[in-house]
């Protein structure tokens, strides 16, 4: 029996050498075993466990990251203490390192967990063997099969089980010990499974590819406290793959190879000493780090990562959508159509001006064309009149939008049902979208087409049929999209398509302050606000160069003067804008300030002092917003919701959406909610707000531009407060153009379609 059990035995991987772990204030190191799971969310990221600790009498209830855990396990808990109003105090962990039992309790009740073994059984082991039983299981397992009720069978499955569970403490103590979190190693975990320690020792920056929250910088901390050199090839490699990349989430389709080296070496040189003095001049340059960089360069290249074309590096995949994007256009553009009813007003009941007449005579004669201009010149109602006119012939038409609250806005005004592009292509991570001939329409018409990104394009034109007849509408003053290249802007540069350009302005008799603004805008003007005084104006200009000044100005704003003066709800009917996410007036302080001023819960939770910075706590009545698409959940990025419920025992979020859908969130998908009292610019794309206001300073200088300036003001519908200084103003409505994007397209669709 010995020599039989023997050979299914293998060795079981030792441990890494226990971490010495620093506590900072406020931190705890508890010790104990698991008496048992409360709760363990669906992706088991997060835990609520009891920990029966030596000495106390009472467990103690811990929560966190605690992903694997069983009962019966030893662990060593690190975290803080905090008091909760229902369920008393609870060990928050901060990293949870499973340890192999040492006491005879412990050990009896680890065994009692094994595969085949239970409770019983255990106690036999135990009693026979005592605190050796676990050597003797893995060293001399026939003295295991031996105890009375055991056998071969039993003690091998418990054998496996135990090799098993000592390989995921393995990992979870390996990777907590190079100063990884217990959430991040859990993900780790996950992803890798057991060949986790093998992956991360031969390339950690790996991790920053494979695994979802961890980027270059914290991967980077990783290999430092793994030895892993400054000018090894891995890094370097890593480093300009991630300047690459985060140009491209930044707008770009490209970087000139020039200007990738130049964010490398950024990236990758040492920084200053922290003793150095203020606005001390970076280090020269390390002639190996660049001479480096440049191989890594040459080396993404050689394996397939990035295109080269001239000057310009691109990532492989947004060369190949860029290529494809144009000839999906030229396809679009040459078919030849057999379903194009002649639309006449009378037959759809719509009083047309000429600039209408003029796009939809375009859209009669070419199936790809463009329609742009702002708000109030009749994009709307072009898009109406196309609907009825298709409608009224019997033919297929189908209306998108890149946001439900685009879709939503399309769909009240043209009666028809309209939907984002994601769900009408039913578009899931790592799928590709319908295929064109699963797409079966005769008319397409996709609004606020200015937020439309390159990868976004290209899979919407590629499931459009030849032959139908496809219409662009958007406003291309306004800003490009979030994700990379400038389509519409392209598109319409290229000079290759039919483009109508509207510009009589149809509210103008409503005497639209709102309107009258953008234009001047447009115009490179200065806006003109109404007398404060006035109750019936919809634009005002509350002017003040500081910044902190600015900040106290919008808080009122949005919790007092706006809701006592024109009745609209500070939580639902008022937005903020702001252009960026740091400072006084960005984001990240006004969300903070306004969740006091607007939540009573938060504001009893919180008191008068802010909230620390960083992830910020939410609270029932809390206003946020969804900033990454969730196909699992269907929400959607800029979908803005209230919570209505916390689950503090299963750590479940309850959010009510403004179309009424009520989605529960765990731990991991709260990651991608921000609270929404105050969103960025960019984030407000596609989005309508009775009232919207916007903090400019001249903190914002480096993203001041007229188009960004122009898209937060045409947000609102019945009324827009500017808070900010002359000079900051001035510099956005002077500053012309985007922000420089590197993109390709005109130039492919030039070469494509003859002019």
């Amino acid at each position: 029996m010995t020599s039989e059990i023997s050979s299914a035995q293998q060795s079981l991987l030792p441990l890494p050498a226990p971490m010495a772990f620093a506590l900072a204030e406020g931190q705890v190191q508890v010790e104990g075993i698991v008496g048992s799971l409360v709760f363990v969310s669906p992706d088991a990221d997060f835990a609520v466990i009891r920990l029966d600790v030596p000495g106390q009498i009472r467990p103690v209830v811990t929560v966190g990251a605690l992903a694997g855990l069983r009962v019966g396990e030893t662990v060593q808990i690190i975290g803080r203490y905090e008091q909760h109003e229902r369920y008393g105090q609870r060990l928050r962990a901060e990293q949870a390192l499973p340890q192999l039992p040492a006491s005879r309790l412990g050990i009896e009740r680890y065994m009692a967990t094994l595969a085949g073994i239970g409770p019983e059984l255990a106690r036999r082991i135990v009693a026979e063997l005592g605190t050796k039983a676990l050597t003797a299981l893995e060293e001399e397992t026939f003295r295991i099969a031996q105890v009375k009720g055991v056998g071969k069978k039993r003690a091998q499955r418990a054998l496996a089980d135990a090799r098993a569970r000592h390989e995921e403490r393995a990992v979870m103590v390996f990777l907590q010990g190079l100063g990884i979190s217990a959430a991040y190693a859990s993900r780790i975990r996950k992803q890798w499974g057991q060949a986790a320690i093998t992956k991360v020792r031969e390339n950690p920056y790996a991790l920053a590819r494979d695994v979802a929250g961890i980027g270059f910088q914290i991967a980077d901390r990783i290999a430092k406290a793994m030895g892993v050199e400054p000018l090894s090839p891995l890094r370097l490699l890593a480093g300009v793959r991630h300047a690459l990349q985060t140009g491209c989430e930044s707008g770009h389709c490209y970087l000139p190879e020039r200007e990738l080296t130049a964010r490398s070496v950024l990236l990758l040189a040492p920084p200053l000493p922290d003793d150095a003095p203020p606005n001390s001049p970076p280090p020269p340059v390390d002639e190996k780090l660049t001479e480096g960089i440049v191989a890594a360069i040459a080396s993404l290249r050689s394996h397939g990562e990035t295109i080269h074309e001239g000057d310009a590096v691109y990532l492989a995949s947004l060369y190949q959508q860029e290529e494809e994007l144009a000839r999906q256009a030229a396809r679009l553009t040459q078919a030849i159509r057999t379903r194009v009813p002649t639309i006449r007003e009378h037959d759809i009941q719509l009083t047309l001006a000429d600039g209408q007449r003029a796009a939809l005579s375009r859209v009669e004669t070419c199936p790809l064309s463009i329609i742009t201009g702002g708000p109030g010149t009749g994009k709307t109602t072009i898009i109406a009149a196309l609907v009825r006119a298709y409608l009224r012939a019997g033919l297929r038409v189908c209306l998108v939008a890149p946001t439900g609250r685009a879709a939503k806005r399309l769909s009240d005004a043209t009666e028809h049902p309209a939907k984002t592009i994601h769900r009408q292509l039913n578009l899931i991570p790592g799928e590709r979208a319908k295929s064109a001939k699963d797409l079966e329409v005769d008319l397409l018409v996709c609004d606020e087409a200015s937020m439309l990104d390159l990868p976004l394009a290209v899979t919407l034109l590629r499931a459009i049929p030849g032959g139908a007849t496809v219409v662009l509408v958007g406003d291309v003053d306004q800003l490009p999209s979030v994700g990379p290249g400038r389509v519409l802007a392209d598109l319409i540069d290229s000079e290759r398509l039919q483009v109508t350009r509207l510009r009589e302005i149809f509210r103008q008799k409503e005497g639209s302050g709102i309107i009258d603004n953008a234009q001047s805008i447009l115009r490179g003007d200065l806006p003109q606000s109404a007398p404060i005084g006035d109750k019936q104006a919809d634009f005002y200009w509350i002017e003040t160069d500081d910044a902190l000044k600015a900040k106290d100005t919008v808080v009122r704003l949005v919790s007092e003067r706006i809701p006592q003066r024109f009745g609209l709800a500070p939580l639902t009917d008022v937005q903020v804008l702001t252009p960026m996410h740091r400072g006084e007036v960005g984001t990240e302080e006004l969300n903070r300030a306004l969740q006091v001023a607007l939540n009573p819960t938060a504001k009893a939770a919180l008191g008068d002092k802010p909230p620390a910075p960083g992830k910020p706590t939410f609270f029932v009545g809390d206003k946020v917003m969804q900033v990454k698409n969730n196909y699992e959940l269907d929400v959607w990025n800029g979908d803005i919701g209230v919570i209505i419920a916390r689950d503090e025992e299963d750590d479940l979020l309850h959010v009510r959406f403004e179309d009424e859908r009520e989605v529960t969130y765990d731990a991991t998908a709260r990651e991608d909610l921000e609270l929404a009292y105050a969103v960025s610019v960019h984030k407000s794309q596609g989005s309508e707000y009775k009232a919207v206001v916007v903090p400019l300073h001249i903190q914002h200088y480096p993203l001041l531009r007229r188009n960004l300036v122009y898209t937060a003001v045409t947000r609102g519908k019945k009324l827009v407060v500017l808070v900010g200084g002359r000079r900051a103003l001035r510099r956005a409505v002077t500053q012309t153009g985007d922000l420089l994007r590197y993109t390709g397209l005109r130039e492919r669709l030039r070469s494509i379609l003859p002019g």
